[in-house]
């Protein structure tokens, strides 16, 4: 049995090393940047990739940099500017109690409902046109096209919602200025 195994143990070394220029030939890197032994090979000096010129590598190459550590990748990018009324000011909205009664119903001239692309007030409609701009959190500004007793206009409306308050600011038409704060109707 001890003859069977000598051949085996002196393979084993054999086995287990890959000659440095095999590793050249696959295309992997020599050696990393740092002193002796520092490397799988175990050689000095700057990495060079099989097919690469002598020398070492610049510094503005980030391959095999992970995301994390790339100061662009950091950043974190801006979501996309919705293109629909955004959901947490859909709902009913009265500028008092009664306005969110169904018994009032027929009186609410203080109720707004609010969808993905309209605003229905008492003797009005607004159709969202486009989203100016928005802070996804609370706020956005949109332009929309009202109708309402035979008459047509554009707005501009920001809401910004605070809680269980909406608060809808509106600029254009001949109205003037709009400013009004209104509370969640229950469910």
């Amino acid at each position: 049995m001890k003859s069977s195994l000598i051949p085996l143990l002196a393979a084993l070394p054999l086995l287990a090393c890959t000659p440095a220029a095999d590793k050249a030939d696959t295309g992997e890197v020599i050696a990393q940047q740092g002193g002796v032994g520092d490397g799988p090979t175990g050689r000095v000096g700057n990495p060079v990739a099989k097919g690469a010129e002598k020398g070492p590598i610049p510094d503005d190459i980030d391959e095999g940099v992970a995301p994390a550590a790339n100061s662009a990748a950091n950043e974190a990018a801006p979501a996309a500017k919705p293109t629909s009324i955004p959901a947490r000011f859909h709902g009913r909205w009265g500028l008092t109690a009664n306005d969110c009664k169904p018994e009032f119903a027929s009186a609410a001239k203080g109720l707004m409902v609010v969808n993905d692309s309209r605003l229905t007030f008492y003797e009005s409609r607004g159709t969202l046109d486009r989203i100016d701009s928005w802070t996804p959190a609370n706020r956005f500004t949109a332009n929309y096209g009202f109708s309402g007793e035979g008459m047509t206009w554009e707005r501009v409306v920001t809401f910004e919602r605070n809680g269980a308050k909406l608060r809808r600011t509106e600029k254009g038409g001949d109205e003037g200025p709009v400013d009004l704060t209104y509370t969640a109707c229950p469910a």
